[in-house]
């Protein structure tokens, strides 16, 4: 059964860089003397102040340094190039954004909002810039929902905020830690009242351009869609699914060498594996038949999202002997996705059919997921051809960038898909494929594998 915690952690952090200012609440006027009026050049032109000329005084500050003095024409914003009145406008000093070749860290003065379109940092659902937060010292900060994996794809919270909650809820734990506010864990479908792609849990940016709008997949009354990118490739029906199913047996046949061309009382057979009818369906459909056929261990925890299913049925009057009837994927995802789920629930059928695993008892749930989960890796890793690297639009994840994040859902996993997974890729990594099933055939449980 493919069903995996989704690793969706979504940070709503604030966050200081080089590109973060400080607003210069002690900016003073001053006025030249007679004595001093030598002393003083003005930072911006190297013009000296005149006598009795009131110019702009900066304090010394860990930024900046030195006391700096400008004439009141020469105090301009870095990106407007209009003069500042520090008496009437907020401003920020910051570094300004690194240029090619230009190594020197200087700060610059800002009007806030050429600050704000200076740095770009803008919310991928309203395309506004990231709201910013006050700070105890002074400082001020952005402050942001940030998807786990994508680094552009950074969310205003208030949008968070809504009130709408699907079935298949969010769970919010807020703790302290570091500079960041919380942490909140979503489930897949939506937080507050942005969806997110079902494929790579993106934010959809519903007050953007329509253009750029998510694609709802006609899963009756779930409200998925898919972004964009993941439309490049979405798999629908069961005759698109039948090629990848070809690849995951090629890939089981060949890296793997678990199955067999021709019919074995040792093993598995290809043609054993290829006669399962491979179904997509609805989540509706999907989530159904999880519940007729589970043990209902797992259909209860809201943290985990059923993509896949393997059923199967015991034959005759003996619990030894078992027949694998389908294999159900969920419709609407991405080509790359659908296949290592395809992968994950061959891995399911293997185990059911092969003579060394037919238990009147199923194996460990850790385990058993934990191999799936491991050859599904592997096979998004080693099984599939090389993919586009780039993208008409840079604001899009390319088909490389998608299947990179696919992995890293199963690498970075917190439950017990995760933890599996991780025991199951040590004991790969000592032993192989071949030696790794023989030992759980024999012990029911990984190796103990030393970090």
């Amino acid at each position: 059964m493919f069903r995996r915690r989704i690793r969706n952690k979504l940070v709503l952090q604030t966050s200081e860089t080089d590109d973060v200012a400080s607003p210069s609440t002690s900016t003073t006027t001053e006025r030249s003397t007679h004595a001093t009026a030598e002393q003083y050049v003005c930072y911006a032109c190297r013009e000296p102040i005149t006598a009795a000329k009131t110019h702009i005084l900066i304090p010394p500050t860990q930024d900046t340094g030195d006391e700096r003095r400008f004439h009141f024409d020469c105090f301009k914003c870095y990106e407007c190039k209009l003069p500042i009145d520090p008496k009437s406008q907020t401003l920020y000093f910051s570094s300004a954004r690194k240029q090619e070749g230009n190594t020197k860290q200087e700060q610059y003065p800002f009007h806030k909002g050429c600050y704000d379109q200076h740095f770009g940092w803008k919310c991928v659902v309203c395309e506004q810039t990231l709201p910013t937060v006050a700070m105890n010292n002074g400082s001020t900060k952005f402050e942001y929902m940030k998807h786990p994996f994508f680094d552009k794809e950074r969310m205003c919270p208030h949008h968070a905020r809504g009130t709408i909650r699907r079935q298949e809820q969010e769970t919010q734990q807020f703790r302290q830690e570091d500079d960041n506010i919380g942490v909140t864990t979503t489930e897949e479908t939506e937080i507050g009242e942005i969806r997110r792609c079902a494929g790579c849990h993106r934010f959809e940016p519903k007050f953007a351009s329509s253009s750029k709008h998510f694609v709802d997949v006609g899963d009756s009354d779930t409200g998925r869609c898919v972004c964009l990118a993941c439309c490049r490739t979405l798999v629908t029906t069961s005759d698109e699914a039948i090629p990848l199913w070809e690849r995951v047996l090629n890939f089981f046949e060949g890296p793997l060498g678990l199955i067999t061309d021709e019919d074995s009382i040792s093993g598995v057979s290809r043609q054993s594996l290829k006669s399962i009818p491979v179904i997509l369906v609805g989540l509706n459909a999907l989530n159904d038949n999880m519940k007729k056929h589970s043990d209902g261990v797992h259909h209860k925890s809201s943290q985990i999202m059923t993509r896949g299913l393997c059923l199967s049925e015991f034959c005759g009057h003996t619990t030894e002997s078992v027949a694998v009837t389908a294999i159900l994927c969920l419709s609407g995802l991405p080509a790359d996705l659908t296949a290592s789920i395809l992968a994950h629930e061959c891995c399911h059928a293997f185990l059911k059919l092969h003579p060394n695993f037919r238990y009147g008892k199923h194996l460990p749930l850790m385990v058993e997921e934990g191999l799936c989960q491991l050859v599904a890796f592997l096979f998004l890793n080693d099984g599939l051809e090389s993919c586009d690297t780039a993208t008409e639009d840079d604001n899009t994840p390319s088909d490389a960038k998608l299947r990179q994040y696919f992995k890293f859902c199963i690498e970075t996993d917190e439950g017990i898909y995760g933890e599996g997974f991780r025991s199951a890729a040590r004991a790969y990594a000592e032993m192989g494929m071949q030696e790794l099933l023989y030992y759980i055939a024999l012990n029911r449980d990984f190796p103990p594998i030393n970090d």
